[in-house]
């Protein structure tokens, strides 16, 4: 205690000093907040919004990726859309935003209010928080934007390069404009079936993402033995075709032991994710399995050689 008075009082107009600074910065920056909080959107002939907590740029509709353009006619119609939704969001009105997610995010990912808030809003939008915009990629009439999520620097005094990345795309449903999100690109009902003495498949629908997508499927096991739809001894013996020849492995290690063996004459309905990202005239054209084995001759023999089932979807 001695040496820091001894210390003050050595120092006393530098620490006075020092103090008052931090005090007329501390005012400053809260005024300055205070002054851009209170203002309207400001446009500016860059296509650049700002307002207290906006910095978007849906007037930059180069997409970013296959180098289209989104036309005029819907870049500002969409580029408001998502700026409204983002705009609820860091304003803290998640219940606003909600209303303007797509049914099939909903039914997949937020089935209510409540899960959106607590899985997506509070996952980003804590705090203060800005975000800006682009078109990412626009193909087989689908826009994809991407957009980044980060501190208002001005309201925090904090620089950081950190932000959240999220990817959005459009729905239209009865003529109103609704949003996917968490990379989520929509839903397609397929509703293709196929069967051989073994098996009977239906492919319902799938569930595509920017990096993968998700089949649904309704398989029964027509034998009279217990089978395994695939042993997971290799990774490349369930996967999808496209129509270029490109084959997708299946992601199988997130599917149960109990979702791939069937018991006698045994229906079930599974899901099963593929490898394959989005790309520009994507088309999944098979779904094959390669490995298909009695169970019970497997658990004596696990190099028993499987069968095959393949099934086309167009």
């Amino acid at each position: 205690m001695h040496k820091l008075l001894r210390f003050y009082n050595q120092n006393r107009l530098r620490v006075w000093i020092i103090l008052l600074a931090i005090v007329l910065g501390y005012i400053i920056l809260q005024q300055l907040n205070n002054i851009i909080a209170n203002q309207d959107t400001d446009k500016e002939d860059n296509g650049k919004e700002t307002t207290s907590n906006v910095v978007s740029y849906h007037n930059e509709s180069e997409s970013m990726v296959t180098g289209g353009r989104v036309s005029n006619s819907y870049s500002d119609e969409i580029g408001k859309f998502i700026n409204q939704f983002f705009t609820y969001c860091v304003n803290h009105e998640p219940q606003k935003a909600y209303n303007m997610v797509s049914n099939d995010t909903k039914q997949l990912l937020y089935q209510t209010e409540e899960l959106f808030e607590k899985n997506y809003y509070e996952n980003k939008f804590i705090g203060n928080k800005q975000f800006s915009f682009q078109s990412w990629s626009r193909a087989d009439n689908l826009y994809i934007y991407q957009v980044r999520i980060f501190d208002n620097m001005l309201a925090t005094g904090l620089t950081s390069d950190n932000y959240i990345e999220e990817y959005v795309t459009i729905n239209v449903e009865e003529g109103t404009y609704k949003l996917n999100l968490n990379s989520y690109l929509g839903r397609k009902q397929i509703n293709v079936y196929d069967e051989d003495n073994n098996l009977s498949v239906q492919v319902v629908m799938v569930d595509r993402y920017l990096d993968y997508e998700i089949y649904t499927l309704n398989i029964q096991n027509k034998t009279d033995n217990t089978i395994l739809l695939d042993t997971k001894r290799d990774t490349g013996s369930c996967y999808v075709v496209d129509s270029k020849e490109n084959n997708f492995e299946a992601v199988l290690y997130e599917n149960s032991d109990e979702d791939l063996e069937f018991s006698p004459k045994e229906m079930k309905t599974i899901q099963i994710k593929f490898s394959d990202s989005y790309r520009e005239g994507l088309k999944i054209k098979s779904i094959n399995f390669t490995d298909i084995v009695n169970s019970e001759e497997f658990a004596r023999n696990n190099t028993i050689e499987g069968t095959t089932f393949k099934i086309d979807l167009y």
